[in-house]
Parts: C-alpha cells; structure tokens; sequence
C-alpha cells in the first residue's frame, strides 16, 4: 500500500507568486510509509531549496512508484519546469495549480450533493484533495 500526498510551502508559495508562475505551488509525492514523515524527511533533505512543507493531505493508493506519479502528474497538472526555474534545485515534481479549476470543481460537486454552490473559500485540504483526485 503507498500513499500519495500533497505538501505545500510558504516559501515557495511566496516566490511563486513574486516570480509570476502562481502562488498555488504544491509538491506531490509518493511514499510508502507515513506521509508526515515523508515530509519531515522533505524539510530534512531542503527539497526544492525550501525547508517549511507542510502536509495539505494525503490518501492511500495501491502500489505507486515515483515513475508512475510523475507520469501521471505530468499529463493531468501543470509541472514547473526545473531547467527554466532553477530556484526550484530540480525538483520535478512541483505543480502549478489554477485556483478558477479547483473552484469549479468543487462548485460542481456541492451541486451534485444538492448543497449550496456559492464559490468557497480554499483550503490547503481542498486543493491537496483536487490534486489527488486528479491523478489517482
């Protein structure tokens, strides 16, 4: 059993937004053991330059590797591209997230369900969980 989950930086945020790419950056990851400590070791390791992730949320899948996340990533999410950001130390596995897109998502589903579809205030959980549903 792996878990996917999603991890989000203050840091990175903040220099998303001053370099133009978006302020919604988040870093997806699989692992096989706890995500919590996926993302200590994250802090640990200074992944992507910054060393304040928090974890937005996570879910257990069945067996994924790193190749098939990325692969999966790179077709369903937008991925900043490590060579033209160099900030970002290689990290491949950085998207890029429309707010509009997780707004209508989850506009859809409250109509769906039959509740109220104002357009909600985003959560980090929001956006790890529309993230997650996207690729799994």
């Amino acid at each position: 059993m792996s878990t996917i989950y999603v991890a989000s930086s203050p840091a990175m945020q903040e220099w998303g937004s001053d370099a133009g790419i978006s302020k919604h950056l988040y870093r997806v990851g699989v692992t096989d053991s706890d995500a919590k400590a996926a993302v200590v070791e994250m802090n640990d390791a200074d992944h992507a330059g910054q060393k304040d992730w928090v974890l937005a949320g996570s879910r257990d899948v069945d067996a994924w590797d790193e190749a098939r996340l990325l692969a999966r990533l790179a077709e369903r999410q937008k991925v900043v591209d490590p060579l033209y950001y160099p900030k970002i130390k290689g990290a491949k596995d950085i998207v890029r997230i429309e707010q509009r897109k997780v707004e209508a998502s989850l506009i859809f589903k409250r109509t769906m369900e039959g509740r109220d579809s104002k357009v909600p205030k985003l959560k980090p959980a929001d956006i790890a969980d529309y993230i997650i549903d996207s690729i799994a």
